[in-house]
């Protein structure tokens, strides 16, 4: 059975939506060679099934139910501990945004000296574009886990008032933004959209469908999805449901508690199924590993792209039958090569955790907002500004570096009541006196799915 603090059923779900991940982005992958030259393009783009099947792989809206389910509990923990909401924030803001640091760094200085040796600026900004794609996802994260204190209180307090609230919003901006034809404002539903799905996983958390008879569970996930066909096939919306990310739209919600419902109804099989020793070895695995797959598969799938351009190999027809016959064994490549980094990377995490960081200091609200919105602004110019060229890189990687080691000012009171070793620690090196860490949940996800090009 599931513990308190750990759900083997949404650690499978996590682990599985994590692999949709990585075999989208392998399938996807596609390198032309013309007479203009080299281009990166979205293989699966314009195939005559692959609107309809995003239904099933569009896993975004299950990833954000999901981490609402451990975002909730881990909060709870934590508040029973003594943490503060703003000390829970800065630790979110950490572990999501310290391990993007390393890959992030490396991208930016690998493209910048391929610019230097010759590489065409139009192959250099579109290869950029393709690793930095995926990074949307860190942001809008961020953003979310950043709000968790605050909608857990909503949630606690008044639970259909916020989820009716949060739907207003999304019905409000998805029709203002079909009527005065300004893509931008769709923008807001960013913050609408995902929150309203993670608090769905703050509802699956309090045990809100455990009392519902299973048939009804079921019958509820498949209306929703029946709404979901009147949206796209009578109102207009896109039946691609990639394109409802972009930005999201009712859609989005639509799928996100088709699914949530689904999950629930699955819910007691999947458990069961996740105490498998094999299906338990392979979620513990990559759950651990989670935050590293995800910041360096990307890269990874380039890498073996450009080493297969340079050594002359040939490239089929995207959707041909070769292009088919290849994705196994360049699926087989990413993994043979993302394995070995992820154990390294994570080494190196293990062996600087034990040589011992200094306790957090603590922070207040205005700080810990101020390091959510640094976070998300970094990972924003990367997207808008590219790895090329360089200084839009460096920007960005310095501006989550910042959100990560900012502290608040030592305040002189608080520094007169602490203990002289404790106040010579904080002197030299601005910080507080330790304290237990706020680790996150195991069963908190960190690793995004996919988002269309």
């Amino acid at each position: 059975m599931a513990s308190p603090t750990r759900d083997h059923a949404v650690d499978l779900v996590r682990a599985a939506c994590l692999v949709v991940v990585v075999g989208l982005h392998v399938m996807m992958a596609g390198i032309t060679v013309e007479t203009e030259g080299l281009a990166i393009i979205n293989s699966l783009d314009g195939h005559p099934i692959f609107a309809w099947s995003t239904w099933l792989v569009q896993v975004m809206p299950l990833f954000f139910v999901m981490g609402g389910f451990s975002s909730l509990l881990a909060w709870r923990r934590q508040r029973e501990r003594g943490v503060t909401g703003a000390d829970y924030v800065r630790d979110r803001v950490a572990r999501l945004a310290r391990p993007a640091l390393l890959p992030l760094g490396l991208v930016g200085i690998t493209l910048a000296v391929l610019g230097l040796v010759g590489l065409p600026d139009e192959v250099l900004a579109d290869v950029g574009f393709r690793i930095g794609q995926p990074l949307w996802f860190l942001a809008v994260y961020l953003g979310c886990s950043g709000l968790v204190p605050l909608m857990a209180r909503l949630h606690e307090r008044a639970p259909w008032a916020t989820l009716l609230t949060l739907l207003a919003g999304v019905m409000i901006v998805d029709t203002v933004a079909l009527l005065t034809a300004q893509p931008l404002i769709g923008a807001l539903n960013l913050l609408f959209v995902w929150i309203f799905i993670q608090q769905l996983g703050f509802c699956l958390a309090d045990g809100w469908f455990d009392w519902r008879r299973r048939w009804m569970l079921g019958l509820a996930g498949l209306a929703a999805f029946g709404g979901l066909l009147f949206l796209t096939t009578v109102v207009g919306y896109s039946t691609d449901m990639y394109d409802n990310l972009n930005p999201p739209t009712a859609a989005i919600l639509v799928l996100g508690v088709g699914q949530t419902l689904l999950f629930a109804f699955l819910r007691p099989w999947l458990a069961r199924l996740a105490e498998r020793e094999t299906l338990a070895g392979l979620s513990g695995a990559i759950n651990t590993n989670a935050m590293q797959i995800y910041l360096w598969h990307v890269p990874v799938i380039v890498l073996i792209a450009v080493v297969l351009v340079v050594s002359g190999a040939p490239f089929p027809e995207p959707l041909s039958a070769g292009w088919w016959q290849s994705r196994p064994p360049f699926l087989v490549a990413v993994a043979l090569l993302l394995i070995p980094i992820v154990i390294g990377v994570g080494w190196l995490e293990r062996r600087s955790d034990a040589r011992g960081r200094p306790a957090a200091a603590p922070v207040g609200p205005w700080m810990a907002a101020l390091k959510v919105v640094l976070g998300i602004a970094g990972v924003v110019t990367l997207l808008v500004a590219g790895f090329t060229p360089a200084y839009g890189a460096a920007i960005g990687v310095t501006l989550m570096l910042i959100a990560v080691l900012l502290r608040s000012p030592r305040r002189r009171d608080a520094g007169a009541n602490e203990s002289g070793a404790s106040g010579d620690a904080a002197a030299a090196g601005g910080v507080a006196a330790p304290r237990a860490p706020a680790a996150a949940s195991a069963s908190e996800p960190v690793a995004p799915p996919h988002q269309k090009s």
